[in-house]
């Protein structure tokens, strides 16, 4: 029986192939774009390699490129890793040996699908005038033909996979395809100690990163001692797969499968709430209204405005048109739960800003937004008495980790987070997944101690820092919750 199963390995690979977790997440993806960013020895080429032979035999016809950075690459990288995991009772044609690779660059399957072998060095017109099924880039191809290899999947409505160790910081491909992203799912990271994501998407592209640490045929005790000897940067790409960007992330553990619960389940009905408010003076104003229930979770549940912040270039509105905004939102609120907002808390550096008025009014030119919005009343004829916010940077984002934090055990949440975000606030959704320090390599290449937070998706990050920083509790009739104890 020994004899046998180990010639069935032999003709069959594949099928004893056991997938480590995240390889067998990407293999179940059906997206048409993505992407494994992997450390060295992370199994990301071997999850390539899985991922095509399954597709070719999958569907008669395929037809795929494998692509490698040089030829030398494909054969001795790419193409070894097709051939160990190859069904060999499934070649119609494809002579293989480890110093040349397969005949022709070519691997032809049974059912008519077939792999061509293709490398950068070829250069762009290597890449033209065809059409394709899939494209497998193992290592980031170079711009001008990643984009040729885009039309070439248009006729078949291709997909294209890759798998790299993203080494050379932000290029155009990594811009292209990775700013703005969200993370999906995190996980902590001991020789960072830190959360790192795991997966993250783009639109309709997914990045899953392997990691070195997890492979169980490499000797991780290895693995830990050179870990010692690299700087930070280098064990983010070189060990977790990291580009250089996504390193800066300020809330890494937000989880959209798990912040973010759909409007009906929050029990707003039994909650006390409270609104935010981010004033400026070019772009709209950014406001969210928040719920503590008397367990300490808060949820964000409304926010204006109710479309992309992001694509607004202006919001030329009176400080008595936001007035009646937010007046109607809360009427609306009060209709749906019965609440009215116990606190308002807003930006001190804009909301105690001095501004110039059009009109003197009462003798004076100027004021400052909290005086003017003092001044106006919302649906219930209370006026507009904005508290100014705590607004310590770190501490902020410190804190909002903690309320952002939770933890796993066997699929379980067994530590639930203290702050959750409706599905209808996408702009807190959008910021709070993609809220980034700037560049952390310095123009010598260095790695900056501090990068200060990009200003992109700051603003709705912020509502959640002032709210979280404003030690908010339950309170019912004005006076603070206290849950009864049991004799």
């Amino acid at each position: 029986m020994g004899k046998e199963l180990a010639h069935r390995k032999k003709v069959n690979p594949l099928k004893f192939f056991e997938p480590m977790p995240y390889q067998a997440k990407f293999g179940a993806d059906n997206g048409k774009k993505k992407y494994i960013f992997g450390g060295n020895r992370s199994g990301k080429t071997e999850e390539g390699a899985e991922y095509i032979i399954k597709k070719c035999l999958a569907a008669p016809n395929q037809r795929w490129w494998a692509v490698a950075e040089s030829f030398s690459d494909s054969v001795n990288i790419q193409q070894r890793k097709v051939w160990s995991l190859l069904p060999k009772n499934r070649i119609k044609y494809g002579n293989y040996n480890q110093i040349t690779g397969f005949t022709n660059r070519k691997l032809l399957f049974d059912n008519g699908s077939i792999i061509i072998f293709k490398s950068y060095d070829q250069k762009r017109e290597a890449f033209q005038s065809d059409d394709i099924d899939g494209v497998w880039n193992d290592e980031e191809p170079p711009f001008d033909i990643y984009k040729e290899q885009r039309m070439r999947l248009l006729d078949r409505d291709g997909e294209m996979i890759t798998t790299m160790t993203s080494l050379k910081g932000i290029t155009d491909l990594i811009q292209e395809v990775f700013e703005d992203h969200d993370v999906v799912e995190t996980q902590y990271a001991p020789l960072v100690d830190k959360d790192l994501p795991r997966i993250v998407t783009k639109g309709d592209t997914s990045f899953y990163l392997f990691w070195t640490s997890e492979n169980p045929y490499i000797n991780q005790r290895r693995v830990g001692e050179e870990a010692k000897l690299m700087p930070r940067d280098e064990i983010l790409s070189r060990i977790y797969g990291m580009p250089i960007n996504l390193s800066g992330k300020i809330y890494m553990k937000f989880n959209k499968k798990v912040h973010v619960i759909q409007f009906e389940e929050a029990p707003l009905s039994e909650c006390c709430i409270y609104n935010v408010l981010d004033p400026h003076d070019r772009k709209p104003w950014a406001i969210a209204w928040m719920a503590v229930h008397p367990t300490g979770t808060a949820y964000v549940f409304e926010e204006y405005p109710n479309s992309n912040f992001n694509d607004m270039m202006y919001d030329d509105k009176t400080y008595q048109e936001y007035a009646t905004i937010i007046s109607e939102t809360e009427a609306a609120i009060y209709d749906i739960c019965g609440k009215k907002v116990i606190k308002r808390i807003i930006d001190p550096n804009f909301g105690n800003k001095t501004v110039q008025l059009a009109k003197r009014q009462g003798g004076q030119s100027k004021t400052t937004p909290v005086k003017e919005l003092a001044k106006l009343r919302t649906f219930d004829k209370s006026k507009l008495i904005y508290h100014d916010a705590i607004d310590a940077l770190e501490a902020g984002h410190l804190e909002v980790r903690k309320w952002l934090y939770y933890d796993t055990k066997d699929d379980e949440i067994v530590v639930q987070p203290k702050i959750l975000i409706t599905d209808n606030c996408q702009n807190t959704i959008r910021h709070l997944s993609r809220y980034s320090r700037k560049d952390i390599i310095a123009g010598d290449g260095d790695v900056k101690d501090k990068a200060a937070p990009m200003d992109k998706y700051k603003d709705y990050s912020d509502l959640v820092r002032y709210f979280c920083m404003a030690n908010p509790r339950y309170i019912e009739n004005g006076k603070k919750f206290i849950p009864k104890r049991s004799i």
